[in-house]
């Protein structure tokens, strides 16, 4: 079950009180898009209508060919590999800045040039995570508007996504992003995203970093690079063990993530 709230949902209640002063006109709900309503502002309710994906860890496993292409580098640039547990603590997006931290002596061109060769020769470990397919088709059938926002090599997505045909199920994409700070934000303003509408699901502490920049809903999976101790002490707005169990968290609630949240704050203070 999903088992994280983040505390701080100050600036959610100060949307959802403009909201409310604003809103005097009522919403008709197709498919979960939209708003759902009662008889006046008060029970107006944002529901998701908006899925920003992170690539790697989220939708597909790179991690083995990640950390044997990594681990070519650390061999060429004269530095000690890393087991699986050490690289996935220490591994980091912008990932110059895990660089700077192991091999500052190596210009950033040479070592990318290192890695993506490596990664290329191991791009076949590459696989898609259990639940992500159907949660893409979830996506689908409830009509929500889905981007992916990842750092991953525009070259290598390619490849990926025609491999899993995942590429589909995506209608915008933003690849090899160095930040996803500053990118969330461009996006949330370029497409219109109304940020209660929206929730960005990724496996790393800057994907929840980058949610709270654009001022989106924040939603951890624990299938890909961080451990969860490490995303839990980022408090997501939710933490799931995988997708399938964000697609039933969302069914139960009726895409309705301000209220659900505000629901389990309030039990949580209670108790």
């Amino acid at each position: 079950m999903a088992n994280f709230i983040r505390k701080n949902i100050f600036n959610r209640r100060a949307r959802a009180v403009l909201f409310k002063l604003i809103s005097c006109v009522k919403y008709v709900q197709f498919g979960c898009g939209g708003c759902r309503v009662g008889g006046d502002a008060d029970t107006v309710s944002r529901v998701i209508r908006n899925v920003i994906f992170d690539w790697s860890g989220t939708l597909v496993d790179d991690l083995p060919a990640v950390l044997e292409a990594s681990n070519y580098v650390f061999a060429m640039a004269g530095v000690p590999k890393m087991d699986l547990d050490q690289f996935r603590r220490e591994f980091c997006l912008p990932f110059t800045k895990f660089y700077d931290r192991y091999v500052p002596h190596v210009p950033i061109s040479q070592l990318e040039e290192w890695f993506h060769d490596a990664f290329r020769r191991c791009r076949h470990m590459v696989a898609e995570i259990p639940h992500a397919r159907e949660f893409l088709e979830f996506c689908r059938e409830h009509r929500l508007r889905t981007f992916l926002l990842s750092s991953v090599h525009r070259d290598h997505y390619i490849v990926q996504a025609e491999a899993t045909g995942f590429g589909a199920y995506l209608d915008h994409v933003f690849v090899e992003v160095r930040d996803k700070r500053t990118k969330m934000r461009g996006l949330v303003a370029e497409h219109g995203l109304l940020q209660d509408e929206t929730i960005f699901v990724g496996d790393m502490e800057h994907d929840v970093e980058a949610a709270r920049a654009g001022g989106v809903y924040a939603c951890a999976v624990l299938t890909g690079y961080n451990h969860p101790e490490q995303l839990r002490a980022c408090a997501p707005d939710l933490l799931v063990e995988h997708l399938g169990e964000l697609r039933d968290w969302l069914t139960r609630e009726g895409f309705e993530i301000r209220a659900a949240l505000e629901k389990l704050e309030s039990e949580q203070q209670q108790s």
